[in-house]
């Protein structure tokens, strides 16, 4: 009788901190138009970016974090999946960038890059 309550009480937690841990990692793609914004206001500080050139990169980004947030289901269940789907996101992506960026900004967009993916740097999402 006492391992059912205990197992039923484990039930009950695993049950609860479920939905919570998958909401606080997905938690910074759920503004996705306030992260594009941030994001632009970085790469437009660090890149010097031309008027024609906003626009493009903005909608680029747009498009990327909208895909990665539909990706970010399986994430846990199936992390090779989504490691494979995240990468060829990436490389269409970092294509897409280098059509619209000078060969300097490009090169400085890459320096961009945090060393580990944080949670408090914006630019982790275009990277990580």
């Amino acid at each position: 009788m006492k391992n059912m309550w205990i197992s039923a009480v484990i039930l009950c937690l695993f049950a609860v901190l479920a939905p919570v841990q998958r909401s606080l990692a997905q938690a910074p793609m759920q503004n996705i138009e306030g992260n594009v914004n941030a994001i632009m206001s970085k790469l437009n500080t660090a890149l010097t970016l031309t008027d024609i050139q906003k626009p493009k990169i903005s909608t680029g980004i747009t498009t990327f974090l909208n895909q990665r947030a539909l990706i970010l289901p399986p994430a846990n269940s199936n992390p090779k999946a989504y490691d494979t789907k995240l990468n060829s996101m990436h490389n269409g992506f970092y294509r897409k960038l280098k059509s619209i960026l000078t060969e300097d900004q490009y090169t400085s967009f890459l320096q961009l890059k945090p060393t580990e993916n944080d949670a408090t740097n914006v630019l982790s999402q275009l990277f990580y």
